[in-house]
């Protein structure tokens, strides 16, 4: 996003549309799963890496016909502050606290402006999007 260069990072589709044979469990069962890991505070990302790493599903939307994220936002269980933007704040706390005792690392400096403008990018979209409340404030966050 802030060099130059392309990247080839992009989305690619798992295995089609249909359910893969050799799944043995119900829709039932995977969104029950899926709600025990995350009433369990395991977050979003991680569930899905769970899923497909210990009980070879490859990918929620492909059995379930829905996204994981709407499963979760069915069963009511969504975070307050989606899970990208935590990730960036904690990011930015980080190289925060790098600051704070390295004050002369000028390309940790830059760096910490970059995720800066990457948060207040999202938060922005997230808003607009209504994903996140309009009086929602990231002074409160850090």
């Amino acid at each position: 996003m802030h060099t130059r260069k392309r990247g080839k990072s992009k989305s690619r589709k798992i295995y089609g549309n249909q359910k893969p044979n050799w799944i043995q469990f119900s829709n039932d069962e995977i969104t029950k799963m899926i709600v025990d890991m995350k009433k369990s505070g395991t977050s979003p990302s991680m569930i899905g890496i769970r899923l497909r790493d210990e009980y070879g599903i490859p990918g929620a939307k492909t059995i379930l016909g829905k996204k994981l994220g709407q499963v979760l936002v069915e069963a009511g269980l969504t975070d307050p502050v989606p899970e990208d933007l935590m990730n960036l704040i904690k990011r930015y706390q980080n190289a925060s606290k790098h600051m704070e005792l390295n004050s002369k690392d000028f390309s940790n400096k830059r760096g910490q402006m970059l995720i800066m403008s990457k948060i207040l990018r999202m938060v922005k979209y997230y808003k607009r999007e209504g994903k996140l409340a309009p009086e929602w404030n990231l002074a409160k966050v850090l």
